[in-house]
């Protein structure tokens, strides 16, 4: 486990969405965002982002982060800590 104890958090947010392909201007694009949630350890937070990492090591040392801006997201929860095994 982290020498530090980081936070576990579930985060919903909205996906940035985008297409490449030839539509009609017309065509109702609004419903195109998709719904995410990630999974992770709580590293960093401020006013406009929230950073989570996948992995944490006993060394402080992270990979697999997710740096999702404030404004698409839509909750945090904190989950419980797993007991060890």
């Amino acid at each position: 486990m982290p020498k530090k104890k980081w936070l576990k958090v579930e985060i919903e947010w909205d996906d940035v969405a985008s297409g490449n392909q030839w539509d009609d201007a017309d065509k109702d694009f609004t419903n195109e965002i998709i719904r995410c949630q990630t999974v992770g350890w709580l590293l960093q937070r401020n006013r406009t982002v929230i950073v989570v990492a996948g992995t944490v090591t006993e060394l402080g040392r992270c990979c697999d982060r997710v740096i999702i801006p404030r404004t698409v997201v839509r909750s945090i929860q904190r989950l419980k800590q797993s007991k060890k095994v």
